[in-house]
């Protein structure tokens, strides 16, 4: 009975060594399947970060936006300018020059006003019928009477300068604005350095005058 007891507890040892020399084996597989187990998880942030990429193009698109607000933003309204200072010793008499002092220009608020300027007159300007005779000459100002439309003139004297003192430069950017005597009589001037001088009535007539490129209207 001894012997056949030593034997089984033999024989459950072996069984036992067995089993854990099969344990060990299988500690194995078993680490494989926990190691593969996290390779799942690493790919889904790897699909989670893939989102913010294909919603770059909306932010893109957000961005562009202002540029188009940029160029519909409206210009500055010109500054107006102090009768006053322009104001000549004649009554109802404005003279102001351009800066670069190729225009010298002038305002008259008569029983009908008016508006012109001589100086370095475009050559594409059409001739006009000479003041002292029916020659057709190039012409020496530019005017508008308000209510009509504008026009080149040949004047016999320099209406638009100013002889009782210096005439000062009217600012780029700046408009004088002169009240007529009715409500429609009104003029102004003002002076761009790419356009040249520009005068118009209250009713839309005018002109627009430089050097080399002229508009009557």
């Amino acid at each position: 009975m001894k012997r056949i007891g030593s034997v089984a507890a033999a024989a459950l040892a072996v069984f036992l060594l067995s089993a854990c020399g099969s344990g060990g084996g299988g500690d194995g597989p078993m680490a494989t399947v926990i190691t593969d187990r996290p390779q799942p998880i690493t790919a889904v942030p790897t699909s989670a970060r893939a989102l913010p990429s294909s919603s770059a193009p909306s932010t893109t698109s957000s961005t562009t936006s202002p540029s188009s607000t940029t160029a519909t933003t409206p210009s500055a309204v010109s500054q107006q300018a102090n009768p006053k200072q322009y104001a000549g010793k004649a009554p109802g008499w404005y003279y102001f020059t351009s800066p670069s002092g190729k225009f010298e220009c002038g305002i008259a608020v008569l029983e009908t006003s008016i508006a012109g300027c001589h100086g370095s007159l475009p050559d594409s300007a059409p001739e006009v019928t000479d003041s002292a005779s029916t020659d057709r000459v190039k012409p020496n100002s530019v005017q508008i009477i308000a209510g009509s439309p504008a026009k080149f003139e040949s004047l016999g004297d320099p209406k638009f300068h100013r002889f009782d003192g210096p005439a000062a430069a009217l600012p780029y950017g700046e408009e004088l604005t002169v009240p007529g005597s009715g409500s429609t009589n009104g003029v102004r001037c003002s002076v761009d350095e790419q356009t040249g001088v520009t005068c118009t009535d209250q009713v839309g007539h005018g002109f627009t005058v430089s050097d080399d490129d002229f508009d009557l209207r």
